[in-house]
C-alpha cells in the first residue's frame, strides 16, 4: 500500500488515497470514495529524476505519488524495467557521455554512408517525369527568383554549333535524356553543371575560356556522367534528408525546402560521384574519337581560375610555377573533390582508339 494524490481530470485539485496493489489490480480508498483498475488499465509513466511518479488511469485520470516500487514490483513488465535501466542511465554522468558520443557517431555515420544510399534507393523508385519537374523549377528559381542567370550573350551560331558537337557525341555513345541550356553566368564565371532531370547548363565564361569545342564538349561529357547516375537528384534528396534529420532533432521544419535552388547551385559532389562522371567523359571522348587531353586542359585552366581550392599557398604557387599545381595533402583529405591533378591524369595517359 502507498499514498497518492488522484486528479480526476476535471478539477486542477487533487484527492489523497490509498492505494493497495493486489495481484493484478489496484485498489484506491479514501473516505466515500473506491474504486479498483485492472493492471491492464494501467500505463506508468517513466521516472523523470526527483519528480513524482505518474500512473495514468482510465478517462484522464492520473495519481501522483512520491514512490510506486510495490506497484512496478508487480506489474513486472519488460517496458519497465527498460524505464528502470534508462532512468540508471541517466543519472550517471559517465554514461550519459558514452550515450551522447555513440549518438554522435551513429548520427554522423547515418550521414555519411546511410542517407546516399538511401537516397540512391529513392532515386531509382522516382519516376523520371518528376525528377524533371524539379529540375524545371530549381531551373526557374535560379533565373527569376535568386537571379544567379541572365540570358545567354552566346551568339545563336555559337550555341548550335555546340549543340550539334554534343548531338554527335552522343551518336557513337549511350547518352541519357538530356537538354541543353546556355546562360550569362555572372558570378558563376565559367561553369558547367547538370540539374536533376537531365538539365544541363553551359555558362558564356567556360564558352569563353574554352579554346576548341573539343574542350566544351569534354565538360558536358562529364556532366553527362552526372546525368547517367543521376548524382544531382540524389544529392537533392540527400540534403532533404539530411534536413529531415535535423529538423526532427531541433523540431524547426519552416526552412526544409526553401533553399533547395541555392543549394544546388552550392552543391559539391562528393568523389565518387566526380570520378564516376570523370570515367563515363573518358569513355565517350574516346569512342567518339576526341582527345581526351582536352578534359584536362580545360579542367586545369579551370582550376588555376579559382587557386582558393587549395589554400593561399596553393594560389601563390600557381602563380610562379605555369603547369603545375600545387598540391596540398590536407587540403585535398578535407575537400569532397578529388584533386584536380589526380582526376586529369587518366586522360592525359588516355591512348587514342580511333
Amino acid at each position: 500500500m502507498f499514498q497518492a494524490e488522484l486528479y480526476d481530470g476535471l478539477s486542477a485539485k487533487g484527492k489523497t488515497v490509498w492505494v493497495e496493489v493486489h495481484e493484478s489490480a489496484i485498489l484506491l480508498t479514501a473516505e466515500s470514495y473506491r474504486q479498483s483498475y485492472q493492471f491492464k488499465e494501467i500505463d506508468v509513466q517513466a521516472k523523470l529524476g526527483q519528480a513524482k511518479r505518474i500512473v495514468d488511469l482510465p478517462n484522464g485520470v492520473r495519481l501522483e505519488a512520491a514512490n510506486i516500487d510495490a506497484l512496478e514490483d508487480a506489474i513486472s513488465s519488460s517496458s519497465i524495467g527498460f524505464w528502470k535501466a534508462l532512468h540508471y542511465l541517466e543519472n550517471h554522468l559517465a554514461w550519459v557521455m558514452v550515450s551522447l558520443v555513440v549518438t554522435v557517431f551513429a548520427g554522423w555515420m547515418f550521414l555519411q554512408h546511410g542517407v546516399p544510399k538511401l537516397a540512391e534507393y529513392v532515386a531509382e523508385a522516382t519516376p523520371p517525369t518528376m525528377e524533371k519537374n524539379l529540375g524545371e523549377q530549381v531551373l526557374k528559381g535560379l533565373d527569376h527568383k535568386l537571379g544567379y542567370f541572365k540570358p545567354s550573350k552566346t551568339s545563336k551560331t555559337r550555341q548550335l554549333e555546340i549543340a550539334a558537337a554534343l548531338k554527335r557525341l552522343c551518336q557513337d555513345n549511350d547518352c541519357p535524356e538530356y537538354t541543353l541550356n546556355f546562360r550569362d553566368g555572372g558570378v558563376i564565371g565559367a561553369n558547367a553543371f547538370a540539374l536533376p532531370g537531365g538539365i544541363m547548363v553551359v555558362t558564356d565564361g567556360l564558352v569563353e575560356l574554352a579554346k576548341s569545342n573539343d574542350e566544351i564538349i569534354a565538360v558536358l561529357a562529364h556532366e553527362l556522367g552526372h546525368v547517367e547516375k543521376r548524382h544531382a537528384f540524389r544529392q537533392s534528396i540527400q540534403g532533404t534528408l539530411a534536413g529531415l534529420m535535423l529538423a526532427a532533432i531541433t523540431g524547426d521544419v519552416s526552412t526544409l525546402g526553401s533553399g533547395l535552388p541555392a543549394a544546388l547551385m552550392q552543391m559539391r559532389y562528393s568523389r565518387e560521384h566526380e570520378l564516376e562522371a570523370d570515367r563515363f567523359a573518358l569513355a565517350s571522348l574516346q569512342k567518339s574519337c576526341l582527345p581526351p587531353r582536352a578534359f584536362a586542359e580545360i579542367l586545369y585552366r579551370l582550376q588555376n581560375q579559382h587557386p582558393h581550392a587549395h589554400g593561399e599557398e596553393g594560389e601563390k604557387k600557381a602563380d610562379k610555377e605555369e603547369g603545375a599545381e600545387s598540391y596540398n595533402p590536407m587540403s585535398d583529405m578535407l575537400s569532397t573533390h578529388p584533386n584536380t591533378m589526380d582526376r586529369i591524369k587518366p586522360f592525359l595517359e588516355a591512348e587514342p582508339q580511333c
